[in-house]
């Protein structure tokens, strides 16, 4: 299953400038950017018997943070990004070119998948597919840890863009899918995801973490 918009968003013309532009947390769409690579990183407490994979790896920011597991594959429909990847993580890790949900027709099972600031290019109903295909690629102790751009709710969106006034903002509810927080809770925990926690870490930026029973994940 290919996402919808995979081909839009496809950041190969953006690559080379992406570090600096994620760097400007004056805009609220960066704001709280380091932040949340930290709380990802933190909360998917990746250990050396790990399998992982970072659905959207773009640069390799979020990655390279990451403490060495079993095995890393970074997926990213952008063969630029990836390239900019592997020069900072070297080729230890796998690249793969492919959608975010393309990537799990492959027969690998996992045990983090970790996503930053790439599934809200997903549709509402794609997103609720990834959260199912990543519960039944997992093994039984699993985590799933995102930091993305959210809301609490799609009634917080008229009040979001009114106290940020920015044309980014806009762009974001008008031609992107930015997550609505108690819906992706309530799918997580259809799932099987249990010991769900959300975090506001900015405006705009979130971190959702959940865990298939038998595994924890840090709540402090």
């Amino acid at each position: 299953m290919r996402s919808s918009h995979a081909d839009q968003f496809n950041h190969d013309p953006d690559a080379h400038g992406y570090d600096a532009d994620v760097s400007d947390e004056s805009n609220p769409i960066r704001a709280g950017y380091r932040a949340t690579l930290d709380w990802v990183a933190d909360r998917a407490a990746v250990t050396s018997n790990d399998a992982v994979v970072d659905l959207g790896t773009g640069t390799g920011n979020l990655a390279r943070r990451l403490p060495r597991g079993r095995r890393l594959v970074c997926v990213d429909v952008s063969a630029r990004m990836l390239e900019l990847a592997e020069a900072k993580l070297g080729p230890s890790a796998d690249y793969v070119q492919t959608d975010l949900l393309e990537v799990f027709e492959r027969n690998d099972r996992y045990d983090v998948v970790v996503s930053t600031y790439a599934i809200h290019h997903l549709t509402d109903e794609e997103k609720a597919a990834l959260v199912e295909v990543v519960a039944a690629r997992m093994n039984p102790s699993g985590r799933f840890v995102v930091g993305d751009l959210m809301v609490a709710s799609r009634s917080a969106i008229p009040a979001v863009r009114a106290r940020l006034q920015h044309e980014d903002v806009d762009a974001l509810f008008e031609e992107e899918f930015a997550w609505h927080v108690d819906e992706a809770l309530g799918a997580l925990a259809a799932a099987g995801f249990v010991g769900l926690v959300a975090e506001q870490l900015s405006p705009l930026s979130w971190g959702l973490a959940g865990a298939l029973a038998g595994a924890t994940v840090r709540r402090d």
